[in-house]
């Protein structure tokens, strides 16, 4: 005789609820982890990068420098420096239009600091530049190391020679040049949750969309004879934690409980 019954895992998908997390923790629900993706954000004491239109992030080990192109294009460049460029770069374009009079600015010097989740795009446009109400402007996005200490060292004057740069660590590099974080930004936040009877649940936010409501996946192993049984524990599971449905998975789920003839 086989010992366990033949289980399958079963995934609902739910809007999190206004008390959904206060009754987990009348429930007695266990906190498993939280993982977070968070950019960090990168300049000087005298935010000298973001003054001139540079800026330097870190996303998930991996570096980015977004500058103007219309400093890229008015840049003076040795025949050197564009061919170490065009061996290294991986560029990417990015627009970012005047979307608010908010956004535009007269004097062109000052740089604010972001809130810890101020949305990125945001923190780019309202850079202090004068700009033409109805134009976009157009950023160059620099992923390879080597390509962003060569454009940081230009834009901070910093005296280094093609082959030091190939040879140095951006860490380096940025103890050399003075560079710290200053910000970061949480774009998502995963949690998970262990609920008694088997039960699991993740929650997940991103604060990439502040109106969004965060996502909660509600999960378990099913016992494939007593499938029914095994739904309505869930559906009572999902009252109890004030789940909010989401149309197109109640809809299957609906199917899932009608009775077979």
């Amino acid at each position: 005789m086989f010992e366990d019954t033949m289980r399958v895992p079963v995934k609902m998908e739910f809007e999190l609820g206004e008390k959904t997390e206060h009754r987990l923790k009348e429930m007695g629900a266990r906190c498993l982890g939280e993982t977070l993706d968070v950019e960090y954000y990168y300049d000087t004491d005298s935010f000298q990068l973001a003054s001139t239109q540079t800026w330097l992030n870190q996303h998930n080990g991996q570096w980015g420098l977004i500058l103007a192109e219309e400093q890229e294009l008015n840049h003076a460049q040795s025949y050197d420096t564009k061919t170490l460029e065009a061996e290294h770069s991986e560029e990417k374009k990015i627009k970012i239009l005047n979307s608010s009079h908010e956004e535009k600015s007269e004097t062109g010097a000052t740089f604010r600091k972001s809130s810890s989740n101020e949305c990125p795009e945001k923190v780019m446009s309202k850079s202090q530049v004068q700009r033409m109400s109805d134009t976009s402007l157009i950023y160059t996005e620099l992923s390879d190391p080597c390509s962003i200490m060569l454009h940081l060292s230009k834009c901070l004057q910093i005296p280094l020679t093609h082959n030091e740069i190939q040879s140095m660590t951006i860490k380096n590099f940025l103890n050399m040049a003075r560079i710290q974080m200053y910000d970061s930004w949480t774009r998502t936040s995963t949690v998970k949750y262990s609920l008694p009877g088997g039960f699991s649940l993740v929650v997940e936010r991103n604060y990439r969309i502040p109106t969004e409501t965060p996502s909660a996946f509600l999960m378990m192993n099913a016992d494939v004879l007593s499938i029914s049984s095994e739904l309505e524990k869930m559906d009572r599971l999902c009252k109890e934690l004030g789940l909010k449905p989401k149309q197109a998975q109640m809809n299957n789920y609906k199917q899932l409980l009608k009775p077979r003839s």
